[in-house]
């Protein structure tokens, strides 16, 4: 999304693409001011993140700030749109319990939680197969099994997966930077974005995971989060594959305007994506609360 009025009010994700603009916020509003003259404003309480995706742009400190007053979250990227850090909120303890009980790293609790994340990673990957017309023996068996192997499950996924949107590779690497694994890095980066920001609101440490452990650079439980959202990526890119503006920049377009527009079920009802992350984080935290993996709640692709 670059500087246009019309799409940020309807996105909520500000995608700044224009070289050398300044934000700021005059009043209530964010202000995004081109190097063409260009002078473009929303409230800034209906921005949830923001991403910089173009060189020589210019943040305010009041920009900065009304971001962070309102619990958004600042997606930096380099010149080839590839993320390179965040700007997020103070994190905050909204119940002690919660946050007491992560930081126990209760082995049990985890290794349950990690089940119910990695199996609803693999039933929607199971849907975005279905809607490529395609289908997996192997994942639909993994998925009636108490546990299963994750790695596997992966493989046989992507091997389906990527010859279905015209791509001769069929494994994932994300370090290889074809346009398919870079679209897909860029996706996953901008959900990473959303889910940090999510666990941080509801009072959960980023760096204590359910399973991933920590690393330099990284956030464990940010990427353990996200596992279950990932094949919303995925579902995105074999849609966006097919267009004919196949580059960098119609796919962060697309990025933008699928995690507002993609729905996802919740119970006898469905949401709004970015909704939903915030609805499994909060979920999360009552889990670690309770001590129980019972109130976890995990997204299904509609």
């Amino acid at each position: 999304m670059s500087c246009n009025l019309r799409e940020l009010v309807s996105y909520h994700i500000l995608h700044v693409f224009k070289h050398g603009s300044i934000l700021g916020k005059d009043r209530g509003f964010l202000v995004c001011k081109g190097a063409d003259g260009s002078d473009a404003r929303i409230p800034h309480a209906d921005v949830r993140a923001v991403i910089i995706a173009a060189r020589g742009v210019t943040l305010t400190s009041n920009f900065v700030a009304a971001i962070m007053e309102t619990d958004g979250i600042i997606l930096h990227c380099n010149e080839s749109y590839q993320p390179c850090g965040v700007t997020a909120p103070l994190a905050r303890v909204v119940d002690t319990n919660a946050y007491l009980h992560q930081a126990e790293r209760p082995k049990r609790l985890n290794a349950r939680l990690w089940q119910e994340l990695i199996r609803g990673k693999t039933c929607n990957q199971q849907r975005v197969l279905k809607r490529r017309n395609l289908f997996s023996t192997y994942l639909e068996f993994a998925l009636k099994r108490d546990t299963f192997d994750e790695g596997n499950c992966a493989r046989r996924y992507w091997q389906l997966y990527f010859p279905s949107i015209g791509w001769a590779s069929s494994s994932r690497d994300r370090k290889e930077k074809t346009p398919p694994n870079q679209m897909l890095n860029y996706g996953y980066a901008v959900l990473a974005a959303l889910c940090h920001r999510s666990l941080i609101i509801h009072g959960l440490s980023p760096l204590l995971g359910v399973k991933h452990i920590a690393r330099f650079h990284s956030d464990p439980l940010v990427y353990d989060l996200m596992e279950p959202f990932r094949p919303a990526v995925d579902l995105m890119l074999a849609e966006f594959m097919v267009g004919a503006d196949i580059t960098m920049k119609a796919w962060s377009k697309k990025v933008g305007t699928e995690l507002r527009e993609l729905r996802v079920m919740h119970e006898r009802f469905s949401l709004k994506l970015m909704d939903a992350i915030d609805a499994s984080a909060n979920s999360l935290a009552r889990s670690y609360a309770a001590r129980s993996a019972e109130p976890f709640w995990v997204p299904e692709l509609s």
